[in-house]
């Protein structure tokens, strides 16, 4: 069972697969962030409707490779990233709003098919 923490750091088994611009699985796009001195290969994604963001309470979630460290780090966030966002798969079998859902039913969805593409060790 997966349990999404505060902090999240899996041991990368794929680093070639982590490119600025580039598709990881032909379906996340990556963008590197210099902001941190070094380079950094991040993707993230937003849940909520136009109301959660006009009023900052959607949740989201971002991925970021450390090439130097061979890590990706996960975070997710709630209330526009004032809170971090913590759960586990049993959560799916709960009743939740559809954004808590669909942001917690992506991130599971996304962290398994990285392990079983063999790209990331839990």
């Amino acid at each position: 069972m997966l349990k999404i923490k505060k902090e999240n750091k899996y041991k990368v088994l794929k680093p070639e697969l982590f490119k600025a611009n580039e598709m990881l699985l032909g379906k996340y796009e990556l963008y590197k962030n210099s902001a941190f001195g070094d380079e950094r290969y991040c993707f993230g994604k937003t849940f909520g409707t136009k109301t959660h963001i006009k009023y900052g309470s959607y949740n989201s979630f971002h991925i970021m490779f450390i090439p130097k460290t061979n890590t990706l780090n996960l975070h997710c966030s709630s209330y526009g990233g004032m809170c971090s966002f913590v759960f586990d798969e049993e959560e799916l079998t709960k009743k939740h709003n559809k954004c808590d859902m669909e942001c917690m039913q992506f991130i599971i969805n996304f962290v398994k098919e990285l392990i079983q593409e063999g790209i990331i060790e839990n």
